[in-house]
């Protein structure tokens, strides 16, 4: 039986550093993830990148090397193998299922009970699905995993106050402009965490706007939201001047804001101070600008230490959805287990339906019967047998959740039995 396997890394378990090096732009993840369905060992994948994780959720086929996932990554971003397996993590099974689950609920998030994560998965499986890469059990998955996660909001106060990237950007804010009135506020990028960033900035009193983009049209959109101006981007960053926060989240794959022509805006600054929170990855904005004076930079992992003790009555809740999770991923992996049993009892199922047409033919034809009789024959021996076979079905599938049966052994009495083959394909 084929099984589910994750990898991946996480602000858990490694540096920003190293989560840059793997993570995926939007033009390359589609690419990979055919790449990897392609693959001999791999039956269905779906990639999940996103400021603080990246893993890949893969349907593993049997006898597959068991490093399968960890080599390909390995190979792809060339990164040293002890370096690598220091800060990634992998799980299968169970514990893969639990692991979705609890990212779903947002319980393994920096920030628990914050909201992006799980349009974030819900995208990822769109992604996937559009790739094509995935199948009946990553369906199920990830529908489940998006039903677990809106389970546990719904059922739990584990959203109920503010800890979110947005609510830290004015936190950070705060501590170099004590006031934000007035405070003119830059974002880089248009997307959604930029957004909400600068929307709480903008309700606690900061004004003038300023959307920096490549492309016009998006900047526009976004900078109406908060009746500001639209900036294409520009290299000698002149938009910088007049700005005292920026917020930057973009996907470049390099630095947008780069030191020497920073020097020469601060210069043009005469040296005010300017706070900046960068939380892209890969990174926005070159780290040693935090070396200039007056400027203030922040990434995505110093986002963690301004936290305020909102985070431990969260954490109380926590342990509530901690329960949703383990009781959904239970259920969820007794379903898979289930799954092993099916072409078997598909077999079964045929086997006695082949009798059934024999023998049918053979009393229509003696009998002489019409075609009414035939369907009264035919429908009263097919509930016999359905009633024969609901009890030995049940009592298979249910062995199969209990690890305290031999699966294999079960299986081989049953088929050498009715002497049936075992297909994994049956309609």
């Amino acid at each position: 039986m084929n099984k589910i396997a994750i990898i991946g890394t996480s602000h858990h378990t490694a540096p920003l550093e190293f989560r840059e090096k793997l993570a995926f732009s939007t033009s390359e993840l589609i690419s990979t993830l055919q790449t990897l369905k392609h693959h001999y060992q791999i039956e269905e994948v779906a990639i999940l990148s996103t400021c603080n994780r990246v893993e890949l959720c893969a349907v593993i086929k049997p006898g597959a090397k068991p490093h399968i996932l960890s080599d390909y990554l390995v190979d792809l971003y060339q990164i040293n193998r002890k370096e690598f397996d220091g800060y990634t993590y992998s799980y299968e099974g169970f514990e893969a299922i639990l692991h979705l689950f609890r990212v779903a609920s947002s319980l393994d998030s920096m920030m628990i009970g914050e909201s992006q994560i799980l349009g974030q998965i819900k995208e990822s499986y769109e992604q996937a699905l559009s790739a094509k890469t995935t199948g009946q059990l990553l369906n199920r998955l990830f529908t489940k995993a998006i039903q677990v996660g809106k389970r546990t909001r719904t059922t739990t106060q584990i959203a109920s106050r503010a800890v979110s990237i947005s609510y830290v950007a004015v936190e950070l804010a705060k501590k170099i402009f004590t006031n934000l009135e007035r405070k003119a506020v830059t974002i880089i990028g248009a997307g959604e965490m930029g957004e909400l960033a600068v929307r709480s900035l903008v309700e606690n009193g900061a004004s003038e706007v300023s959307v920096v983009n490549r492309t016009c049209e998006r900047a526009e959109r976004v900078a109406e939201m908060f009746d500001g101006t639209a900036t294409i981007f520009d290299n000698n960053l002149d938009f910088l001047i007049e700005t005292d926060i920026v917020i930057s989240s973009t996907t470049a794959p390099h630095y947008l804001v780069q030191i020497e022509p920073f020097k020469k805006i601060m210069e043009k600054r005469n040296n005010r101070p300017i706070v900046m929170i960068d939380i892209a990855v890969p990174r926005d904005i070159d780290p040693r600008i935090s070396n200039i004076e007056n400027a203030f930079l922040y990434n995505i992992d110093d986002l963690r230490h301004i936290i305020s003790s909102n985070v431990e009555e969260r954490k109380q809740e926590a342990k509530t959805g901690e329960e949703i999770v383990k009781e959904e991923a239970t259920n969820f992996n007794e379903y898979i287990k289930m799954l092993e049993a099916d072409p078997t009892i598909k077999a079964l199922h045929q086997h006695f339906d082949q009798i059934i047409e024999r023998e049918l033919c053979v009393c229509v034809n003696k009998a002489n019967l019409s075609n009414d009789q035939e369907q009264v024959v035919r429908s009263m021996t097919k509930s016999i047998v359905k009633r024969l076979l609901h009890q030995p079905t049940k009592n298979l599938r249910q062995c199969f959740i209990s690890s305290d049966n031999d699966q294999d052994q079960n299986i081989q009495i049953l088929q050498e039995l009715f002497e049936l083959e075992r297909f994994d394909n049956l309609d």
